[in-house]
């Protein structure tokens, strides 16, 4: 019954940070390739940014299947009797140490990407991400 109430208010609490990521993140599947944005790369640049992206996509993919498996073993470990700490909370780091491993990537593959492109390239970039506009906070 413990357990339960527990995973009762874990999604409670989880709710509001799934709502403030829901239709903000573009379809992967449908998000267009740099060099179709950016429509004036030369032979040479579309060949560098095509490298980064191809190298940076298998990292992101690695770190995320191992996410998936952290994440596995906390759900089962979750639904277990009796307390868990011991093994939950170390996976709890590993999954956060993974997710950050992930943004320390994108956030790489972009400052590579940027030395590649041009001023006016990333302008056009950045703008064509909706990346222009100035930072909104929830409060």
């Amino acid at each position: 019954m413990k357990i339960h109430i527990v995973l009762t208010i874990m999604l409670a609490a989880s709710l509001p940070l799934m709502a403030q990521h829901e239709g903000k993140r573009p379809d992967k599947k449908n998000r267009p390739e740099i060099s179709e944005v950016v429509g004036d790369l030369s032979a040479k640049q579309k060949h560098k940014v095509d490298n980064i992206t191809k190298e940076s996509k298998e990292r992101v993919d690695a770190l995320r299947k191992q996410q998936h498996a952290v994440r596995d073993s906390i759900d089962m470990f979750m639904e277990r009797e009796g307390d868990q700490s011991k093994v939950l909370f170390p996976l709890f780091d590993r999954e956060a140490q993974l997710r950050a491993a992930v943004s320390r990537e994108m956030y790489t593959t972009k400052t590579r990407i940027d030395e590649v492109l041009t001023k006016e390239q990333r302008e056009c970039l950045r703008k064509a991400c909706g990346k222009d506009k100035p930072a909104k906070r929830q409060r």
